[in-house]
C-alpha cells in the first residue's frame, strides 16, 4: 500500500496544529502589546500622582499672628478641594530648624522673626504652574498670610513636562489599542471565511443557527483563553523585570491594581475574540449564497 496518504495526512495534521498554535500566539502578542500599553498608562499616571503629593506649598504668616489663629486656618484649608494632605508646624519647631540651617541661634541677636506655618500638598489635578498660581491667590486673600512658598521651578520643569508626555501616550494607547483589535478581528474573521462554505452546508442540511455558532463561538473562547495566559505570563515577566530595574516606575505597591488590570486583560482577551467570532460566523450564517464567492 502506498504511504503517501498517511504522509500527506500527517501534513495536513502538522498544518492545522500550526495554523492553530499561530493563530493563539497572535492574539497572546496583540494582547500582550496592549498590556504594555495598559500598564505604561497607569504607571505613568501614578508617577504623577506621587510626584505631586512630594510638592509641598508652605503658608507663611506674619509674626504677630497668634498660632491659635494659625491652627484654626489650617482646618479652613483642609476643607479646599484643592488639598491632598496639610500640618501645622510651630513656632518653636520652625524657629530650631533655622537655627539648624543658620548654625547659630540669632535668637540672641535680633528677636525672633518666625511664626506657624501651615504646610500642605496639593491633589494631583492642582500639581501644574497655572493651578498653584491661582492657589497661591486664594490663600493670599487671608490678610495673616504673609506669603506661599513651593518649588515652582521643579514643577514648571518636571510635571507640566510630564503631564504633556502623559497625554502623548494615552493618545498613542488608544491608537495601537484600536489597531490591535482591529488585527485580532481581522484574523478570527479570516479563520472563519475560510470555512464558509462549511457554514452553508450545514444550514442547508437543516442546522440551527445556535448549531453552527457554537463550534466557532468554542474556539473563540478557547484561542481568548490560551492567547490570555500566554500574554498574562508575558506581562508578569516583564512587570518583575521592571520592577527590579525601575521601580521608580514600575511600582510594585500597588499589587491589587497591578493584579486588577491583569485580570481585565486576560477577560478582554476572551470576551473580544468571542465577540469576534460571534460577528463572524453570524455574517456567513445570514449571507446571500451569491456573495460566498466575493
Amino acid at each position: 500500500m502506498s504511504k503517501y496518504p498517511d504522509s500527506i495526512d500527517r501534513i495536513t495534521r502538522a498544518r492545522i496544529a500550526f495554523s492553530a498554535a499561530w493563530s493563539v500566539f497572535s492574539i497572546a502578542i496583540t494582547i500582550f502589546f496592549i498590556g504594555i500599553l495598559v500598564y505604561v498608562a497607569f504607571f505613568s499616571t501614578k508617577y504623577i500622582q506621587d510626584l505631586s503629593k512630594k510638592i509641598e506649598v508652605e503658608v507663611l504668616f506674619y509674626s504677630e499672628v497668634r498660632e491659635a489663629d494659625v491652627m484654626a486656618y489650617e482646618q479652613q484649608l483642609k476643607m479646599k478641594h484643592y488639598v491632598a494632605a496639610s500640618r501645622f508646624s510651630s513656632k518653636s519647631e520652625n524657629t530650631e530648624i533655622a537655627k539648624k540651617i543658620l548654625g547659630n541661634d540669632f535668637t540672641e541677636v535680633i528677636p525672633n522673626p518666625i511664626n506657624a506655618t501651615i504646610i500642605f500638598s496639593v491633589t494631583p489635578e492642582y500639581a501644574n504652574s497655572d493651578s498653584l498660581a491661582v492657589i497661591e491667590r486664594d490663600v493670599m486673600k487671608n490678610s495673616e498670610v504673609k506669603d506661599i512658598e513651593y518649588p515652582d521651578s521643579i514643577v514648571k520643569s518636571v510635571l507640566n513636562n510630564f503631564m504633556k508626555v502623559q497625554i502623548i501616550i494615552f493618545i498613542i494607547c488608544a491608537i495601537f489599542m484600536i489597531i490591535s483589535m482591529i488585527l485580532i478581528a481581522n484574523y478570527i474573521r479570516l479563520q472563519i471565511y475560510a470555512k464558509r462554505f462549511g457554514i452553508r452546508s450545514m444550514m442547508l442540511v437543516g442546522a440551527t443557527k445556535g448549531f453552527v455558532r457554537r463550534p466557532f463561538v468554542f474556539k473563540g473562547f478557547v484561542q481568548g483563553v490560551l492567547g490570555g495566559i500566554l500574554a498574562i505570563i508575558m506581562l508578569a515577566g516583564l512587570l518583575y523585570l521592571g520592577n527590579i530595574h525601575i521601580p521608580i516606575m514600575v511600582n510594585f505597591d500597588y499589587i491589587l491594581e497591578i493584579s486588577i488590570l491583569l485580570a481585565g486583560i486576560f477577560l478582554l482577551s476572551i470576551l473580544f475574540t468571542i465577540l469576534v467570532s460571534l460577528y463572524s460566523v453570524n455574517k456567513y450564517i445570514k449571507i446571500n449564497t451569491d456573495r460566498l464567492y466575493l
